[in-house]
């Protein structure tokens, strides 16, 4: 079996996981029928695939069948709350792709039935009968995703939080619910052997290190990644207003380009307004860098780094060699304080541990400790 013939079947569900794993599942009617082989190139693939979509007929059949969810918004209800939150400044002051993926999530919501045994949609359920087991069912039916679950989980407290008037509609009974990865460290943190590794694998002068020295040395986003270049450069600062929340509370930051990252950048032309460009010498889509990041790292070998494991991996660095919370914010362009104290913390903590070492005496018990005269050999 080819790779296009694999990739463009119809239903598989592509999931990557914490560790930049693709994972493949059947999916018909917005549930999970099951898992499919890691390989989608493979034979062994192709074979499980039509083997699943064989024994799930009678799930596709009732697929195929239209459900009823009426054109009518009835007021108070799950939808109309969720149609007042698009209404309102929080929702459409946000990016345009964010609106969409959030108005994605709605429309599933609305679409599912109550429970098993009850087939009434949440989409006319009233919010006043909502309760925290309503949205724990939301939230359960993406578990096996808990990224897609604490996700949805995220929306809900958006739409629950809505006002009218200046008060909320309802309580927010979402803030009562528990995310999953209430004590996940998130995405992993890239380390200089993982960084030695990918320079390797894709040669110094490659596009790839020129990408990942950009990351290395100025923590962007993907985001900026793919609009960075020579109009936002003064001298030796590049100047740039970042692209997360730039419509509701924009971030305009001044980074000092570093020494290596010149040395990195002069071995690249500049041939347009972007310094990390195509194989045709265009501009990346931000999508499209991301997609290509994630492949550059799986291809050296590293498919659990992403963009995000090297600002992450940044912030630890700075932070162990004594950057403060204040350079911190102004290096990456946070404004609450909490995230820049997530390093600071942990490098204080390790400093401190070294320094309390060697404190320890003992009252002299190490010289008897290695003495060996007096001594037996276990």
């Amino acid at each position: 079996m080819t790779d296009v013939a694999n990739i463009d079947l119809p239903y598989v569900e592509k999931n990557r996981s914490r560790h930049g794993t693709m994972r493949y599942y059947l999916r018909i009617d917005g549930a999970r029928i099951c898992r499919l082989p890691d390989d989608i190139q493979s034979e062994q693939f192709s074979m499980e695939y039509w083997r699943a979509r064989k024994t799930a007929q009678p799930v596709l059949e009732r697929a195929d069948t239209p459900k009823l969810l009426s054109f009518i918004v009835k007021p108070n209800t799950f939808r109309w709350l969720c149609m007042e939150y698009m209404r309102s400044n929080a929702f459409t002051t946000l990016d345009k792709t964010t609106q969409d993926r959030r108005r994605n999530i709605m429309e599933a919501m609305w679409l599912e039935p109550l429970s098993e045994k009850d087939g009434r949609l949440f989409a006319d359920m009233p919010v006043t009968k909502m309760d925290v087991g309503n949205l724990e069912v939301l939230r359960d039916r993406k578990k096996e995703v808990p990224f897609a679950a604490d996700e949805r989980l995220k929306v809900l407290r958006q739409i629950f939080d809505t006002k009218k008037d200046g008060k909320p509609i309802v309580p927010n009974i979402a803030r009562m619910v528990d995310p999953f990865r209430a004590y996940s460290d998130g995405h992993h943190t890239i380390t200089p052997d993982e960084i030695g590794q990918f320079i390797d694998h894709h040669g110094q002068k490659s596009k790839a290190v020129l990408a990942l020295s950009l990351l290395m040395f100025t923590g962007f986003r993907v985001s900026d990644l793919a609009v960075i270049g020579p109009q936002h450069r003064r001298g030796d600062i590049l100047k740039l207003r970042l692209f997360k929340n730039r419509n509701r509370t924009p971030v305009d930051i001044e980074i000092a380009i570093h020494p290596i990252l010149e040395a990195v950048m002069a071995l690249h032309p500049v041939t347009g307004l972007t310094y990390v460009r195509t194989e045709f010498d265009k501009a990346f889509t931000m999508k499209g860098l991301g997609n290509r990041v994630s492949a550059w790292f799986s291809q050296a070998g590293l498919p659990h780094c992403t963009a995000h494991s090297v600002r992450k991996g940044l912030a630890t660095d700075q932070a162990h060699n004594e950057a403060t919370d204040n350079m911190l914010e102004a290096m990456f362009g946070w404004k609450d304080g909490k995230t820049s104290k997530i390093y600071t913390r942990n490098a204080d903590r390790a400093r401190l541990a070294r320094q309390a070492v060697s404190k320890i005496n003992w009252d002299g018990m190490g010289t008897k400790l290695l003495d060996s005269k007096d001594g037996t050999e276990g």
